[in-house]
């Protein structure tokens, strides 16, 4: 009796040292995915800074330019003002949308789902433009659920982020598209977000979620970003992720209950 109270004994303890080891693991993982996912978030805020900060140089150019020419009145001083400012509220607004995706939230809240959507959909869109590809958005507002709508933006990003990605790196002949909607149903509201990049290889497919698995690793893909996306969506929000090849490209469907 003596022994099978020790065996059990010694079964708990490595059970448990097994779960604090697994814990610790998963909060190296999170902190990796978070130092790649603020590295893109960098690149992301820099490309829409360009812009502005080219536009704003060429402003001051000009100021310099009719100073010296004896052309500088009132009438150019102002518009000079009113544009500056509104390239400087630009920038200042792309830095304020960022942040708000590293903001902490400690407590879960209802919201539309919807909303995130949104605010991370205006976030890419620039970026998304340059590069040509287009973005097909079909969602209806009114839809709520409960959780962390930061977290949902961050999942977001990372799937957008993949679905571009897999655009610019296969030679796609016809439109490049990103589509983005919902299906709602009376209990249940999903997001899908579908691409038209050809799709993932099969023998692939359930290794997708996996940590450290990338197509990308030889252009410095960490290969955390689904992962995280999933731990997000599942273990944060009680949420289900699914991701499946569609008939031009691959579909992410993300299902809550309402």
């Amino acid at each position: 009796m003596e022994d099978v109270l020790k065996v059990n004994k010694n079964l708990e303890k490595r059970i448990e040292e097994e779960v604090e080891k697994n814990r610790k693991q998963q909060l190296v993982l999170m902190q990796q995915s978070r130092l790649a996912q603020m590295g893109e978030m960098i690149s992301m805020i820099a490309h829409q800074w360009r812009q502005p900060l080219n536009n704003l140089s060429l402003v001051t150019q000009g100021i310099a330019l009719k100073y010296k020419t004896g052309k500088l009145d009132d009438t150019v001083i102002e518009k000079f003002d009113e544009s500056s400012k509104k390239m400087i509220s630009q920038m200042s607004t792309t830095i304020d949308d960022f942040q708000d995706f590293f903001k902490p939230e400690k407590e879960k809240k209802l919201f539309d789902v919807v909303k995130p959507i949104r605010h991370v959909l205006e976030i890419l869109r620039p970026i998304l433009k340059k590069e040509r590809i287009k973005l097909d958005v079909n969602m209806q507002d009114g839809f709520f659920i409960e959780g962390y709508p930061n977290e949902l933006g961050q999942a977001l990003i990372n799937i957008l982020n993949n679905a571009k990605d897999a655009l610019l790196d296969k030679n796609i002949s016809s439109q490049k598209i990103i589509k983005v909607y919902t299906i709602n149903s009376v209990d249940r509201t999903s997001i899908v977000v579908e691409d038209n990049a050809g799709g993932v290889k099969e023998e692939l497919l359930s290794e997708i979620f996996y940590p450290y698995f990338s197509t990308k690793l030889d252009k410095n893909g960490t290969g955390l970003g689904l992962y995280m996306t999933k731990m997000i969506i599942e273990e944060h929000m009680q949420g289900k992720i699914d991701f499946q090849n569609s008939n031009k490209g691959v579909k992410f469907i993300i299902e809550f209950k309402l």
